[in-house]
This record gives structure tokens, sequence and C-alpha cells, in this order.
């Protein structure tokens, strides 16, 4: 951290003790004058105050407590509860269901926050925007835009309407946001809870990435909930985060409760999704999704990406087999200013001419920034080299070639997930397309038994808790609303 971040939370740290001599953290609502960032700056630089870590902890059940109370009391007064969904891409839409049980009530009033990111490009962070805008606007979702573009500018939560009473995060990089559009620019009143947007089966070797990133990062730490995928990461939550996952909780991953439901597809829903040539028949064709990770080459800590290696290639594939696989690119949405950054291509426009390859093909289209769920539940398999991809695919039961490359590290459970798998290194053309033969097309699939071990061993989260991640997720506020929460 920079000084003048230290210099700025240190700032909302005296503000924080200050007003504990006030009192203002003995009353039953905290002023709105303090934010999320007070508590966020205390977990900070804890380390640097006499019984930082104790205070903390204090002043984090204190701040639960008034968001709590702040809730029930506008149930009482039969106000609206306003909750609100933040995120920043369609492709990462974890929340489906829990938006619409929200929206379908009269006691609740629904909405999404689309934001910008800002640590890409403009081009580019301006491109994702529009995008995700347009596919919530076209799938009726009540939108709060986060860009004014008539004024220039990123609108605050002040501009953006009345404040949040329930906040659902749905990525913790909120650093990659605007500031002003930052969580803990709410006032502690405002309840904050985390729906992940994938499941954590990465690792970095011989670093204390998943720690610092994820089971111990500042956001988790401040925040009222988080939702967890499976019991292996609810375990690694208890045992590095601060809070030792007092405020975790095992719901399941609510993105995948689409595949505990049954969904009939008839010809012209796959002719909608997938691209099948024109006079044939849809049961003539294969269908598979390739699925290229952003990480490509060897800069960052994460080194997954195979793209760099293989981008040609899976495009002649498609080429090949136009009169037997369907195909649908599905980039990571980070692939393309990765891609350009790490000379994969010359620049955006290069990288965009690729794309309309794929687009150009009779029996290919490219899908970026839109839900992929339909096309996970309608694919025979998928190639890729992705992360929370690897798990997510389990819920189909269907068959992945995994491409591999050095310096990709798993956890425990990803390292279980991967194994169940098909694998080949990422530039051998030979085996990838042995894949597409003799899996896909031929379908000898003799690994399905291992992934259904794996599945049901990690990840089938409603057999073992009894309910949809959506379900539980949902209950947990109303339990709160009704005084009956733990």
């Amino acid at each position: 951290m920079d000084q003048e971040s230290i210099d700025y939370f240190s700032k909302k740290v005296d503000e924080l003790i200050d007003g504990i001599d006030k009192g203002d953290f003995s009353k039953q609502i905290i002023p709105d004058k303090y934010r999320w960032e007070h508590l966020l700056g205390l977990f900070i630089l804890r380390e640097s105050l006499d019984g930082g870590q104790e205070l903390f902890e204090q002043l984090y059940d204190l701040a639960i407590r008034s968001a709590k109370t702040y809730l029930c009391q506008k149930k009482e007064r039969d106000e609206k509860i306003k909750v609100a969904f933040q995120t920043y891409s369609a492709a990462q839409w974890p929340s489906e269901q829990v938006y619409r049980f929200f929206e379908k009530r009269d006691d609740f009033e629904t909405s999404i926050v689309v934001s910008p990111l800002i640590d890409r490009n403009q081009e580019d962070s301006f491109d994702t925007y529009k995008k995700s805008l347009s596919w919530f606007k076209n799938n009726s979702y009540k939108v709060v835009e986060g860009i004014d573009f008539e004024a220039k500018q990123y609108r605050s939560w002040e501009e953006m309407g009345e404040y949040p009473d329930v906040l659902y995060q749905l990525s913790p990089w909120f650093q990659s946001l605007p500031t002003v559009q930052w969580f803990c620019m709410l006032p502690l009143r405002c309840l904050v809870a985390y729906i992940p947007y994938g499941i954590h089966v990465e690792a970095s070797d011989g670093t204390d990435y998943l720690i610092n990133a994820v089971y111990n990062k500042e956001f988790v730490n401040v925040i009222w909930r988080v939702y967890c995928d499976s019991t292996y990461n609810l375990k690694e939550y208890q045992k590095y985060q601060l809070l030792k996952g007092k405020n975790v909780r095992y719901s399941g991953y609510a993105k995948m409760d689409y595949f505990y439901e049954k969904h009939i597809f008839n010809d012209d829903d796959i002719r909608s999704l997938w691209r099948i040539p024109d006079g044939r028949d849809v049961s003539e064709f294969k269908k598979v999704i390739i699925a290229p990770h952003f990480t490509v080459m060897n800069h960052g800590i994460l080194h997954f990406s195979t793209f760099h290696k293989n981008a040609w290639f899976l495009l002649y594939l498609a080429q090949k087999y136009k009169d037997k696989v369907s195909f649908v690119f599905k980039p990571h949405p980070n692939l393309r200013s990765s891609a350009v950054k790490n000379g994969v291509f010359g620049s955006y426009e290069e990288y965009d001419s690729y794309i309309s390859r794929w687009n150009e093909l009779p029996n290919s289209k490219v899908v970026e920034e839109a839900s992929y769920l339909e096309y996970f539940e309608t694919a025979d398999a998928m190639i890729m080299d992705s992360i929370s991809f690897t798990a997510e695919f389990l819920y189909t039961d269907k068959p992945l070639l995994f491409l591999t490359r050095k310096g990709q590290c798993f956890n425990e459970m990803g390292t279980k997930v991967v194994e169940s798998y098909y694998r080949v290194p990422g530039e051998n053309y030979n085996e990838i397309e042995q894949f597409l033969r003799s899996v896909v097309i031929e379908g000898d699939d003799p690994k399905r038994s291992n992934r259904e071990e794996i599945f049901a061993q990690f990840l089938d989260y409603k057999s073992a808790i009894g309910v949809t991640a959506s379900e539980f997720i949902c209950r947990d506020l109303l339990d709160v609303l009704n005084g009956e929460d733990v």
C-alpha cells in the first residue's frame, strides 16, 4: 500500500477512535458519517495499533448489529427493504434466482448496479460495461447505471439514488471499480454480502496468493456475510481468515443452482444458441465450448492460459470440423486486454479481427458478456484452460479437455477436479484433435465415473444442505429481518 493510502486510512481510523470517545458506537444505530471504509482502515492498520485486532473485531460486531437493527426497524415501519446487486460483468452474473426472489416480493425493492472497470484501458472498459448494461436491460432487470456519459463522470452512491439497505457484491475485486462506487463508501447501516461469481480451485506455487487474495482478503473480513461454495473452501476460510469464518456460510454456489433444475431445449432453442449451418439437422452436430483463460505468457501470479500456443489451431479445428461440430468461443472477459498487452496480438484491432474469424464461420460464434449456463447445459464438451469453469463444468456431467502448461497450480480440491478430466499440453495439437474425434464425436468417455465421484465428494451442495444456494441466501436475509439469524 502506498503512503497516500496509508495516510488516508489513518485519518479514517482517527475518526473512528474519536467517534468511540464521543459515544457514537454505543448508539443503537451508528451514524451515517461512519462508513465501511472506516472499518476497512482499521483492518488494514490493525497491526500498527495496540490492541488493534481486538478493537477491529469489537467494532465489526457493533457495525453488523447496527445494520441488522436498522433493517428490522425499517421492516417494523412497513418500509421497503432496498436490495442491490453490484456487478461489472454480465458473463459473471451468479445471482439470478436470488434477484428474482426479492424482485417478486412487495416488501423489497431490487436493482442491479452495473459498474465499469477502471483497471483496463478506457476502450476495453467501456466495451465490457456497455455489453453488460445492454444484457441486463434486455433481460428485464432494474438497472442502475454506473456511468453518466452526458456528464462524463462515474456516478457515486449518492448520485445513483438512496443507499441500498443490503448490497450483494458479486466480486471481491472492489478496487477495480471507481472509488466512488466501492462498497466501503456506504454507511455502516448497509449490510454487505458476497455472492461469488466463481469457484476457487486455483493456487499459486510458493506464494500466499490464496490467503491474501481470497481467504483473508480485507474485503471478506469487513462484510456481513460470505457465501461459500464448498466445505473445502469453508475450512480454508476458517483456517486463514482473521474472523476465522465467523461471517462465512456454506451455502453452495448460487450460479450452479441452474443445473439442479430441469430445462427443455427444442431444435429452435439450440439454433438460437449454437450456429448450425443452414439446411443441416441439429442432431448431426456435436457442440463444443472453447474457453481460454486470460493469463497468457508468464506475467503475474497465476499462469493458466495456453492461448498463446493454440489460438490459431483452435480456429483451424473449427474450420476443419465445420460439417460435424458447432463451436462456441467463450473467452475470459480479460483475454482481449491481456492478449494485446502480452503480445499475442499486436493491437486490439488484430484481436478483434481474430474474433471476427470465429463469427464468420458457419458453425461457430463468440459469446462474451452474456449468460453461459445455457451453453454449458446444451454443450457436449468443453476444451479450456480456465479456472472456475473447471469446477463449474462438473455440474453438467460432460467431458472436458483441460489444456496444461508449466506454472498451473491448484488447491487440493482443484487438483482432484482437474484429475477427473482429460488433460493434454496446450501445444499438443494431435491429442487435442484426438479428444475431439474420440471423446466428443465418437462418444468414448471412460472418465465419466471419475467426474461423478469428484462431484459428489466436493461440489454437490444441494445433497449436502438440502436446499439450493439461492434458497439458503434468501433465507439468511429473511432470518435477519425476522430476528432469527445466528
